[in-house]
This record gives C-alpha cells, structure tokens and sequence, in this order.
C-alpha cells in the first residue's frame, strides 16, 4: 500500500466512463515512490540493495501495468483491463486501481463484480475523504438500481399482483421494481394462481412466465442432492471387476469389493467436498510361467501359491458436481495401505515359501464416481474407473520373471448406497 500512500492526489491520464464515472490512471505516484526506495538503498548500502531490490521491479512494473490498462479501457478491452489492474494492484499499485476495476466491470454489464470490487476499495484504510465519499455514492448506486420486471403467461391476458398490489395492464408486461425481495403473483381464470417469490438485485432483469394450461405450471422437480440439513453423510457398496499387474507382470481379472463412507464438510453451489474412508478387498491369482519348480524346501506341497485376498484401506477426500438434478459425478482421491491375506506362495510372483510375510505397503488410490438418484435417500452408483498403487510386497521375484516393480490394479464397479 505504499503507493496509495505516496499519491498526491492528481489522476492522470484520466477517462471518462459516459457517465460512468472517471476512470484513474495513476503515472506521477509511482515515479516519486521509485524515487524514494533508491534513495534509501543509496544510503542503506549493497545489503540492503539485495533486500529491497526487487520492490523497486514490482513498483515499475505496476506502473506500466496500469498504462496497459488504461490503454485498454480506452480501446474497449474492459477484461484485458481489469487483468492488467489487478496484476497492477497485486504488486504494490495504489487502491484505487480497484475502483479501476470496478469501472470495467459496469462497462461488461457486470454490477455484482463491480460492487464487490468497490467494496475492496473502501475497505482500505486511509482513503481521502472525497475518494471514499465518491465510491461510497457509486456502490449504494449500483445497490439501488430498480430492475426490469417481465411477466407473462400461457394463455396471455392475465392480472398481475406484485407484493398484494395490483399491476395496470395484462401479460404480457413489463415494468421496474425496487431492489429487494418481492412476491408475483399472476391470476387467470382458467387456472389457479401462479405464485413465485423473485429477488431484485443490481438492476438485473427478471422474467417470470406463469402456465394455465389446467392449473399452474408445476414447479420444477426438486434436486434429491440438495439440502444442507441432510444427506452429509454418504455410505456405497460395490462389486468390482478387478485386474491386477504386479510390476511387468499381468495378473488374471477377478471379482472384488468397494465400502466407503464420507462426511460433507464443504458446499459450493452444485459442487461439494466431503472426507471419508474406503476399504477395497480383491481376489488376486497368477500364472506359474518361470519354468522353475513350484515348490520350497522342507515344506509341504503348496496349496493354492498362485493366488491372494488383498486387502486395502484408505483416508480419502472426494469433490462432487450436480451435473443434473439426479446427477452426481465424484472424483476420489486417498492414501492409505495395502496387505495381502496368503499361506503358501509361488507362481510367476513369488519365490515359493509355505510361510509368506508379504507385509504391508502405503498405496495410493484415485477413482472416478457417477451417483444417479433413486430417491431422495437411495443412490444407484458406478465406478467406471479405479486405480490402486503400491510397491511390491516382501519376497517377489526378480527373475525369470519380474514382479518388483510397481504394483497396480485396475477396477470397474457397480453399487448402491445412502445419503444420510
């Protein structure tokens, strides 16, 4: 904020907006500051040149961002503009190339843009008195703007009441309304009245078009997603096709089993995120291609050495977006750790042993979710794609065949579940 502070209260290069407003352009501001900061590493010496030398970059170039901008403005290029006053802004510019921004936003037709950025303006310390004054009057301005009310109605002919308060004239019509909240009503004989509540803001048009074809038009379907009082809480089950390739080595597709929870802990729009658990228990096997003979020393015939239950769990996180109103697409992502339940091995993956310790390797997992709606409490969900990662386990092979390398499995699944 040092160049806010060195202003000396002269725009140059000013704009006017058409009745906009003026648009600032700072130059002199971050002459005198350059100024300032060579003079004090003068005196400050080469250890302080190191420390503060980069400001002195940041201020010239800020400087030359705002000419951009008003360069832009000028020309018409309102987001090219406000790119260059933001970036202008970021390294160190004065406040008011907030009000800069401000200005090309109502330029874009865009009021809700341009009043956050007056709100930034004036919430910096410090503005001279007639500059807070004036952004003061412009965002309580833009609050205020009436916006255009257009109402109609199949068939057309209807009365119009906003608020309790009949309107003049039949649908289709048109008229201004005060900003703020307010109740529609449109009433025709041949249907029951048509009620919606609307929301004024900015001077944003509204349109409202009320059905009697039998009755009031419908409202629309609720979305089984919504709701922040309930469904935080999601549980799905899903069997999986699993393939399995344990480092060069491809396993044989088997069955497999997902079980996650999550808790929403974040809202966004149609989009949330949500942290949970997973747990994903697979059958794996293997072929014996080495040549060598499947069998270990003082041991027993092996049984079963060329197949596995593995077993993985992991803390995950998800992100999720409506797409539609029964919709839901969810990518997953987590880290947890991956064992295998075995009592005798050997095959193609591991050096035959009748008392394997494969131990227990971190994994990690990313996947892919499409929930569709059943209910409002019943989810019907796929799992078009699965993919764990882990090191090998404890006494793999190297050769003939090698399964040291990275163990992955592959999978694709069909579910169910609840929102709680």
């Amino acid at each position: 904020m040092a160049l806010a502070k060195a202003r000396t209260g002269r725009d140059l290069g000013a704009v006017r907006a058409g009745g906009q407003g003026r648009l600032r352009a700072p130059v002199r501001p971050y002459v005198h500051v350059s100024f300032l900061v060579a003079l004090a590493l003068a005196l400050a010496g080469p250890a302080a040149a190191q420390t503060r030398g980069r400001g002195g970059e940041d201020l010239t170039r800020a400087r030359a961002l705002d000419r951009e901008g008003a360069k832009a403005y000028a020309e018409g290029r309102y987001a090219d503009a406000i790119r260059a006053f933001e970036e202008a802004y970021r390294l160190g510019g004065p406040a008011f190339e907030l009000w800069n921004i401000a200005k090309c936003h109502l330029r874009l037709d865009q009021p809700e843009q341009a009043a956050a950025s007056l709100e930034r303006y004036l919430a910096v310390p410090d503005l001279p008195k007639a500059d807070r004054n004036e952004a003061t009057q412009q965002l309580e301005s833009l609050k205020k703007r009436p916006s255009t009310l257009t109402v109609s109605s199949t068939p057309s002919g209807a009365e119009v009441s906003v608020d309790g308060k009949t309107v003049d004239g039949r649908t289709p019509l048109s008229m201004s309304i005060a900003p703020g909240s307010h109740t529609v009503t449109v009433s025709s004989s041949t249907g029951a009245p048509f009620t919606r509540e609307i929301e004024a803001r900015y001077g944003r048009p509204i349109t409202v078009d009320a059905s009697f074809d039998g009755g009031a038009r419908p409202p629309p379907p609720p979305n089984p997603y919504e709701g922040a009082e309930g469904g935080a809480i999601a549980i799905r089950g899903a069997l999986n096709l699993m393939l399995p390739r344990h480092g060069s080595i491809g396993g044989r597709a088997g069955p497999g089993l997902f079980v996650l929870g999550t808790y929403r802990v974040k809202e966004i729009g149609r989009a949330s995120l949500a942290a949970g658990g997973l747990l994903s228990l697979s059958s794996d096997s293997w072929r014996d291609r080495t040549g060598l003979p499947d069998e270990a020393p003082d041991c027993a015939p092996l049984r079963d050495p060329d197949s596995a239950t593995a077993l993985s769990v992991f803390g995950i996180g998800t992100a999720s977006y409506d797409v539609a109103p029964r919709l839901r697409v969810v990518g997953i992502g987590g880290l947890g750790v991956a064992g295998y339940f075995v009592e005798h091995v050997g095959g193609d993956l591991f050096v035959p042993s009748c008392t394997p310790s494969p131990g227990v390797r971190p994994a990690l997992l990313l996947g892919a979710q499409i929930d569709y709606a059943l209910t409002s409490v019943v989810r019907l969900s796929a799992f078009p794609l699965t993919w764990q990662v882990q090191s090998a386990f404890d006494g793999v092979r190297a050769a003939p065949r090698d399964a040291s390398g990275v163990w992955m499995r592959f999978g694709v699944g069909l579910g169910a579940g609840i929102d709680l």
